[in-house]
């Protein structure tokens, strides 16, 4: 459901959020913390930078950091950054004419496709980095072993 872009994009949000309050992040230290391609990563900063959760600054000293507080940025912000809106049905998704409502089961998917909405515009940036289960991440095959988000060194985070 969720894109390999916008999955790039949350890792690297969640780890700016991690960093000291107006302090500028490489994109190639963005890229070995979060262990995305730092190329790809450029391309995903830009397009977080153009929606204006990041700001970007260029030049010696350069680099990116958040534009807003983790608390003010939902996951959902992130996707919709990085993807298309999330496509909910609203007409028969196999075109058959005669269909003018939505059947029970596009009406049931429907209405889990509006709770999942619902969970990431309710969960924010913030909410992913006080999680207290430890859980990873991410389980990319790319995420070094036993990077979690509490490893991010909580006496840094942003206020």
């Amino acid at each position: 459901m969720i894109s390999q872009t916008s999955e790039y994009a949350l890792r690297a949000v969640v780890y700016l959020a991690a960093q000291t309050l107006n302090e500028q992040t490489s994109a190639s230290q963005i890229s070995e913390a979060t262990k995305v391609p730092v190329l790809y990563l450029q391309k995903v900063l830009r397009m977080l930078s153009k929606h204006h959760i990041l700001t970007a600054q260029r030049g010696a000293g350069g680099g990116f950091q958040l534009a807003k507080l983790p608390s003010s940025i939902s996951v959902y912000d992130v996707l919709r950054a990085t993807e298309t809106e999330i496509e909910r049905i609203s007409s028969c998704p196999l075109g058959i004419k005669g269909h003018t409502t939505l059947c029970a089961l596009h009406k049931l998917l429907d209405s889990e496709i509006a709770r999942i909405q619902q969970a990431f515009a309710s969960t924010s940036i913030e909410d992913l980095l006080t999680t207290t289960n430890n859980q990873p991440l991410c389980r990319s095959s790319m995420r070094p072993q036993g990077l979690t988000i509490s490893d991010f060194p909580a006496e840094n985070k942003k206020e």
